[in-house]
């Protein structure tokens, strides 16, 4: 905001929507400590009829409220052209992509996720004050029809508006993210110590028993809670992908060259953390023994061709040679096909990341081991490879060789940690052989029936 027309927090007014007397006490409180001037309505109609009598700066509403709900409250001020460019914020769970939509059908400036953090709530309505006139400014409209579900909407807001959206929606999902981080960590130390009382009672029976119980309760939970909180970071993520898409397509409009570049950031790193969340999904499914196989038969020249094509692309970025040696005999397993592609996407991806010149091979081998067959899946690269020091945490979780903040490979330390557990799932081991700066080679090993 403009320092020649700043306000004074004294002369600010925030109207308060929330048919809890408990809730809008609450916020009542913690927005005057802050100097700012508060009222409240018990509903959207006592709400309309209050900004009518004396306009306030910002409406901060609840979603769900008898007689007229958030949404409706917001529709009906942003229809009428002397209370429009009133901020609207709405309370509201984000559990459903459909919340973002209703909020810019109804033109709804802002998202605060229940339940909030005061910190960010305050600093979210300082935020939309002090954007108030920069809104005001760049009133200019735009439209877009699309299918959610079933239903037909259409969406008639500025171009900053949905930006604002899709940012706030994101900072709720790093924000959750960050929690679902510190309770893993709380989990791990939570096993840590219970492995270690474990050990100290092993003298009777009933106390091994008893703790080995409490583990299993500490991982189930564990497993729940990340099941949980993955789903609900998946959707707004999901939608967060969808809305940057559409942007990017230039649906609604031309952008500018810092909003394309900033959209661009969002889609990047929200495709990286629902990356991340599906790698600790299917982790957590594999430690609470949820994995789920389903076995048919897999002909091997076929999977792997499909795995080298999806990721030749990001090979030819680097200037790499992606090389496939699968042999002329058709050689056909019984596995899951779900999760030896999983595991080769992995590691092909690994030696594409890490490898900065030279070329990455995938070759597919079979011989004879105590009377049986055993099919050998290799991919070797020309990177850099694996000091000997390094090598022993190679399949920890969570562990990267080059944890400094300068890295210039993105991940969580998850990736080979699936490889080994979903290659021990479908009956199979993950073995490697690096050199030192002259690359690696590793080897899935799927033993056949005798």
């Amino acid at each position: 905001m403009d320092s020649n027309n700043q306000i004074k927090p004294d002369e600010i007014e925030i109207l308060i929507v929330e048919d809890s007397p408990t809730q809008a006490e609450r916020l009542r409180r913690l927005i005057q400590s802050l100097h700012y001037n508060a009222r409240v309505a018990a509903n959207g109609q006592l709400a309309l009829a209050a900004i009518r009598e004396r306009k306030p700066h910002l409406v901060l509403s609840d979603i769900v409220m008898p007689e007229m709900n958030g949404y409706e409250l917001c529709r009906a001020i942003k229809s009428d052209p002397t209370l429009r460019d009133i901020p609207v914020i709405l309370v509201t769970s984000l559990n459903d992509p459909k919340d973002i939509i209703r909020g810019i059908e109804c033109g709804a400036d802002n998202f605060i996720r229940k339940p909030y953090a005061e910190d960010y709530l305050l600093n979210r309505i300082s935020h939309m004050l002090m954007n108030q006139k920069l809104r005001k400014n760049q009133n200019v409209e735009i439209g877009i029809a699309l299918y959610l579900g079933d239903q037909k909407h259409f969406i008639n807001a500025e171009r900053q508006q949905i930006l604002d959206l899709l940012i706030s929606t994101y900072e709720q999902a790093v924000q959750v993210n960050g929690e679902l981080q510190a309770r893993e960590r709380q989990v791990i130390e939570l096993n840590m110590r219970l492995a270690h009382h474990a050990a100290e009672l092993e003298t009777t029976n009933r106390e091994i028993a008893l703790k080995n119980l409490e583990l299993a309760e500490a991982s189930r939970m564990k497993s729940a809670f990340i099941a949980n909180m993955s789903h609900e970071l998946r959707t707004p993520l999901n939608a967060i992908i969808g809305f940057t898409g559409a942007l990017l397509m230039k649906l609604p409009g031309p952008l500018t060259s810092d909003q394309d570049k900033q959209l661009n950031t969002i889609r990047a790193s929200a495709r990286h953390l629902l990356s991340l969340i599906n790698d600790i999904l299917d982790v957590a499914k594999i430690e609470a023994g949820k994995l789920t196989l389903s076995i048919e038969a897999v002909t091997c020249q076929e999977l792997i061709t499909e795995v080298a094509e999806t990721l030749r692309p990001l090979a030819q970025q680097k200037g790499l040679a992606l090389e496939v040696d699968v042999g002329e005999q058709p050689i056909v397993i019984n596995t899951d096909r779900r999760a030896l592609t999983q595991i080769l996407i992995n590691l092909l991806n690994n030696a594409i990341k890490f490898t900065e010149q030279g070329s990455v091979r995938i070759s597919l081998a079979q011989r004879e081991e105590d009377g049986s067959h055993v099919t050998e899946m290799s991919i070797a690269d020309s990177g850099a490879g694996i000091k000997e020091e390094d090598q022993a945490k190679l399949f920890q979780a969570f562990s990267q060789l080059d944890s400094t903040s300068t890295r210039h490979v993105e991940g969580a330390g998850l990736g080979l940690y699936l490889c080994q557990n979903l290659a021990s799932a479908i009956g199979g081991t993950l073995q490697f052989h690096s050199d030192y700066g002259s690359g690696s080679t590793f080897t899935l090993a799927l033993p056949g029936k005798p």
